[in-house]
């Protein structure tokens, strides 16, 4: 026996569709509301988040604000364009990586490869050092020439002597 769905069924069908949201078009794939809300720092001063991450007031304005724009017609990139300028340059969350820009993203490379280039240099220079000398030669004269035999006879007689004194 076949069930229709009946004026219940198609009330319940019609309430699941409200209260699941629609899904992007493609799924995992930001938004491009998403996009720009990464691209913009939040500039409420209570953290150092971007809009996408921050929960205060502020970042709730500008998300939106940029549905707005976005929904009047805007391009993300115009978007983004408005805002940095009117707050600067500092609302990027990273810097764009043309012009002087760049260096902002080679330098921390370059400064980790010649922290790491010295690094190697002092321990291969290290490696190479003479090791010191553990073992005691025993007393030397002043001059620094080794004792002969007959001075190696007289001191251990001068021991002796020391030893059954004491």
């Amino acid at each position: 026996m076949r069930r229709s769905a009946g004026p219940a069924g198609l009330l319940t069908a019609l309430t699941l569709l409200l209260i699941v949201p629609a899904a992007p078009a493609r799924a995992g794939e930001p938004t491009p509301q998403q996009r720009i809300e990464q691209q913009l720092m939040c500039y409420c001063g209570c953290s150092d988040l971007t809009v996408r991450t921050c929960t205060c007031g502020t970042a709730d304005a500008i998300r939106a604000d940029i549905a707005a724009q976005l929904g009047a017609g805007k391009s993300p990139e115009q978007v983004v364009a408005w805002y940095i300028e009117r707050h600067g340059e500092k609302i990027r969350s990273a810097p764009t990586t043309a012009g002087f820009d760049l260096v902002a993203w080679i330098m921390p490379f370059a400064v980790l490869l010649i922290a790491g280039a010295t690094l190697v240099m002092l321990i291969r220079r290290w490696g190479l050092r003479p090791a010191v000398a553990t073992a005691d030669p025993g007393p030397q004269p002043p001059g620094g020439a080794p004792l002969t035999a007959e001075q190696r006879r007289l001191l251990d007689r001068v021991r002796k002597d020391i030893e059954e004194t004491y």
